[in-house]
């Protein structure tokens, strides 16, 4: 095998990084993971883990920001694609949970508690392009087609949306029962009909 250059063990080193603490920190969450718990899981030391980022904030960010990218690179063909609001929505879903099972309510608690106020800016943006648009796009022509409730605005419903699912990506979710397609199927049909027959 071929010795990698210097440039080459560089990167190679630093994708180790990302993608370790991309799986602790979307685990645990940010506070629960420290960069000697990177380093120890990469065989490496916290001096060497800080020679590719200069802290835990800045490491958090960068695989935020990798992630979006990687989210919206997949969102891109499920939302031009021609088919049914119900369908897109449980491809969207289905693409997030099954490539990116990232717990959506914890990832914006370590936003907005745990970052810099440069930083919270930052990484709301890429939260709100990345997972919240491409709902509120599909939720907005329900809206104008006049299929979404009396009331219940495209904003609203894509944040319930993301709300609502947040569970299935828990570790020790009691949704974790039966197929996670039949899960979605009724996760979606809950959303968008209800739970009741009639008013009341």
């Amino acid at each position: 095998m071929k010795k990698r250059t210097r440039a080459e063990e560089l990167i190679f080193t630093r994708n180790k990084i990302l993608t370790t603490a991309r799986d602790l920190f979307m685990e645990k969450g940010y506070r629960s993971v420290s960069t000697r718990d990177i380093a120890a899981q990469c065989q490496m030391t916290q001096p060497g883990l800080y020679h590719h980022f200069k802290d835990k904030e800045s490491l958090y960010v960068e695989v935020v920001r990798q992630l979006t990218i990687e989210i919206h690179t997949d969102m891109i063909p499920i939302e031009q694609a021609n088919d049914s609001p119900k369908v897109q929505l449980k491809a969207m879903l289905m693409m997030l949970i099954e490539n990116h099972p990232t717990n959506i309510l914890m990832m914006i608690h370590d936003i907005l508690n745990e970052l810099k106020k440069e930083n919270q800016f930052l990484m709301f943006q890429l939260w709100q392009s990345t997972y919240l648009d491409p709902f509120k796009r599909l939720f907005e022509k329900m809206e104008a087609d006049g299929t979404l409730r009396e009331g219940v605005t495209s904003e609203t419903a894509a944040r319930y949306c993301l709300s609502a699912i947040s569970p299935v990506f828990a570790s020790d979710s009691p949704f974790r029962t039966g197929s996670m397609s039949d899960r979605l199927d009724e996760l979606i049909d809950f959303m968008m009909f209800g739970i009741c027959e009639k008013e009341v």
